[in-house]
């Protein structure tokens, strides 16, 4: 596998598990009142996957542009990637 493409995977799947971490920390410490909604939705199943793709996906996105903004410029320095 190519390293950037390799580079791209890795970068965001650690900022997806960063969002859902997020996720998760909002319901468990009932932040502004939101867990309390959750457990008396009807549709819980619906709440957690809008949830969690929604932080999944803007955590996955910032942390992958932050990780090519402070890429290498050098290739001695890429190859050490």
């Amino acid at each position: 596998m190519p390293k950037l493409v390799r580079f791209v995977i890795v970068n965001s799947a650690i900022g997806v598990v960063i969002g859902w971490l997020v996720a998760a920390g909002i319901i468990y410490y009932d932040v502004f009142g939101f867990a309390d909604v959750f457990w008396r939705s009807d549709s819980k199943a619906a709440a957690l996957v809008l949830l969690g793709t929604s932080f999944g996906v803007t955590f996955g996105f910032a942390y992958l542009t932050t990780a090519i903004l402070l890429m290498p410029t050098t290739k001695s320095d890429f190859d050490k990637l």
